[in-house]
């Protein structure tokens, strides 16, 4: 399934998906028409030669360096996106935690344990709570 920063492609709205087909067949036709126009314009392959004369090395090395920044880019578009999905996460956890606790007073001569933080059941509020824990006792010791 094609994503987009946090959406699928089934909730990307029509006239957005009928823009992107026509950009595409606008890009895919300027391209072949450009090609076409150097493979039979003399004048345009001389033109292109003499201006991009010893630069050959160099246009390379700058395209494959925006190719690697757009991909480093999205990289941290998506991971920043991942961080937002955990930090909300973590926000419920912690409004879950944050919830007070009630005990059972029964009038048995029995003890009782009282809970004081309930932990998270899931995955991720496991985590989280072993972070805040970490963090607890790394800032207790400085």
């Amino acid at each position: 399934m094609v994503r987009f920063i946090g959406r699928s492609w089934s909730s990307v709205p029509g006239f957005a998906r009928i823009l992107l087909a026509v950009q595409g067949i606008v890009i895919v036709g300027l391209s072949a028409w450009i090609y076409n126009e150097y493979v039979n314009n003399q004048y345009l392959q001389i033109y292109l030669f003499r201006l991009l004369d010893g630069k050959g090395a160099m246009l390379a090395i700058l395209g494959i360096g925006g190719v690697v920044a757009t991909a480093l880019v999205g990289i941290l578009l998506k991971a920043g996106d991942v961080l937002g999905e955990i930090e909300d996460l973590s926000e419920n956890v912690q409004a879950r935690t944050d919830e007070p606790t009630t005990t059972v007073e029964k009038s048995t001569q029995m003890p009782s344990l009282r809970i004081v933080k309930r932990e998270p059941k899931t995955e991720i509020g496991r985590l989280h709570g072993s972070l805040r824990r970490w963090k607890e006792r790394s800032s207790s010791t400085e």
